[in-house]
């Protein structure tokens, strides 16, 4: 049987051996998904040359896709609105 301080410090080895795995997988996981995470963004320069001087960005993706209309598209054209009385 081991002695009482051999076993004390096993366990303090073994704890802190634990903590530097855990601390290790976690930064590994950090860098991968910064890493992900700045490649998945979208840089500046692409989105203002997509737009066309004073257009506002849209918030219809499936109108731009073409599965649905717009909402400019359900208005009516003038040559069939009423004329006032």
């Amino acid at each position: 049987m081991a002695r009482p301080a051999q076993s004390a410090v096993q366990r303090i080895q073994v704890g802190l051996l634990g903590l530097v795995a855990v601390l290790l997988f976690v930064s590994i996981a950090n860098m991968i998904l910064d890493r992900a995470d700045s490649n998945m963004q979208p840089t500046q320069a692409s989105t203002v040359t997509d737009r066309k001087d004073g257009e506002q960005p849209k918030d219809e993706p499936l109108a731009e896709l073409g599965v649905t209309p717009s909402v400019g598209a359900e208005e009516e054209p003038k040559s069939k609105q009423r004329a006032p009385n």
